[in-house]
């Protein structure tokens, strides 16, 4: 079975066979964070990245460029420190996880100068030094004797290796071949398991978030409730008004003002409240197209790609604009092939991925005249059918186009789905609403099933 120290030091080996006489062009961090050196050797430029901080730490060679944004001093200080001194020699601490880079320069008037850059590979507590005559010059991360009893390491101190673990770990997979190699793939494996750890949490915060939208919409509509049942009893305020009224003559006169006042005060709350019930159904109807348009968005964060869900997070967004008036879809912004079918009687189907490409379908690709498409009272995909000479479909092609439309809806497992269709100058944006939702009218109604083609493209 291989210990670990055992793969750094075959590292240490490929290194040093790799880079050595390499010079240092730059230090600085990747864009992903990770700490790296730019070095040239002859006329290849090569990346030598360090993750100090994942489990276990690892160092790769790759190909691209050093970030642009703001970077830490031991950053600025290992790059104003190495830039232009060569890499001398590549080595390994026997029994440990350390490696040590050592770089030379020499000027021009033959004085030599010698750094040496220590990475610790240990798990959890990954580190890199950098060091001239056994002292620290910089630390990615500095600890004090309060911080680490065993063990301290500051600018201007001396040095100290860190203890050599007391029991070598095996390692659960034995690579074989080159160690390089073995780190590449383990760091692209990594890499994949955070991208969709990223992802997964990204979903969790969209269900998050409808879920807190819809929390808020149906109390508003349980208090809308409550006051619309207030405002249906205010003919017994009239009544109570007008029996008031009705009996003032067997008042005494001076009971006669207070009774009247009494009564006027009835006939007000009676007509405030007739000019409320307008605007409660206006409110009330408001709510339920936003719960609507909830229940779509969540959908779309169910179906979306990987690559589409900053579309659906920018729809959730958009449902929590309060101004009225249109909410502007925007645009994808990287261009991709679009989900297309071709008929064999020439017609043209296209399908929506996302609510920003829905938007994109209807409003910027579709021609007035064309056919859109979409699942009846369910959430559900736009679907365009077009046709270059601008003729009639056939119905086949009608009914393929639903088909679709039924297949990208929450219905794609049903046996039957009732999909709507009109030309794309009846669909209009709903005002105040997020990205693909839409009022269309002058609708026909065909019913489906669901049915998963290829897509052929153009």
């Amino acid at each position: 079975m291989q210990t670990d120290w055992v793969l750094i030091a075959r590292l240490a080996r490929e290194l040093d066979e790799r880079l050595r006489g390499a010079r240092v062009e730059d230090a600085g961090l990747l864009p992903d964070g990770r700490l790296a050196l730019l070095v040239r050797q002859r006329a290849a430029r090569t990346l030598l990245a360090v993750d100090l901080f994942s489990s276990p730490p690892m160092l790769t060679l790759e190909d691209g460029e050093l970030g642009v944004g703001a970077e830490p001093p031991f950053v600025r200080t290992l790059a104003r420190s190495l830039r232009a001194m060569t890499l001398a020699q590549v080595s390994a601490r026997r029994g440990d996880r350390l490696l040590r880079l050592s770089f030379a320069s020499r000027s021009r008037f033959g004085v030599g100068e010698r750094l040496e850059l220590f990475i610790e590979l240990v798990p959890r507590f990954g580190n890199a030094v950098l060091v001239k005559d056994e002292t620290v010059i910089a630390a990615y991360r500095e600890f004090s004797p309060a911080e680490n009893a065993s063990r301290a390491v500051q600018a201007g101190s001396a040095y100290e290796l860190p203890p050599l673990p007391p029991n070598p770990r095996t390692l659960p997979e034995q690579p074989e071949g080159s160690a390089l190699e073995f780190f590449a793939q383990l760091r692209t494996r990594h890499a994949a398991e955070r991208g969709s750890e990223r992802i997964a949490a990204r979903r969790r915060a969209l269900d998050k978030r409808l879920t807190e939208r819809e929390r808020r919409l149906r109390a508003e509509l349980t208090s809308l409730g409550e006051r619309r049942r207030g405002a249906e009893q205010r003919d017994e305020l009239r009544r109570e008004g007008e029996r008031i009224f009705a009996a003032l003559h067997e008042l005494d006169p001076a009971e006669r003002d207070a009774a009247k006042e009494r009564a006027a005060k009835l006939f007000a709350r009676y007509k405030k409240l007739a000019k409320t019930v307008p605007h409660l159904d206006a409110r009330e109807r408001e709510v339920r197209t936003a719960l609507e348009a909830v229940e779509t968005l969540r959908w779309e964060s169910e179906r979306a790609a990987d690559e589409d869900l900053e579309g659906v997070e920018a729809a959730v967004a958009a449902l929590s604009v309060k101004q009225r008036g249109a909410v502007e879809p925007q645009k994808p912004r990287r261009k991709r092939a679009l989900l297309e079918y071709r008929t064999a009687a020439g017609s043209r189907i296209v399908v929506g991925r996302s609510p920003v490409e829905n938007a994109d379908l209807t409003f910027r690709v579709a021609r007035p005249n064309d056919l859109w498409f979409h699942a009846q009272r369910i959430p559900g995909a736009h679907v365009i059918l077009a046709r270059d000479d601008r003729s009639e479909a056939p119905d086949e092609d009608v009914r393929f186009a639903a088909s679709l439309a039924a297949l990208h809806s929450r219905g794609k497992t049903s046996a039957s789905v009732p999909v709507d269709y009109t030309l794309r100058k009846h669909v209009r944006k709903q005002r105040a609403a997020p990205p693909g939702l839409v009022w269309y009218t002058h609708a026909k109604t065909v019913i489906v099933e669901p049915r998963a083609v290829e897509p052929t493209g153009a």
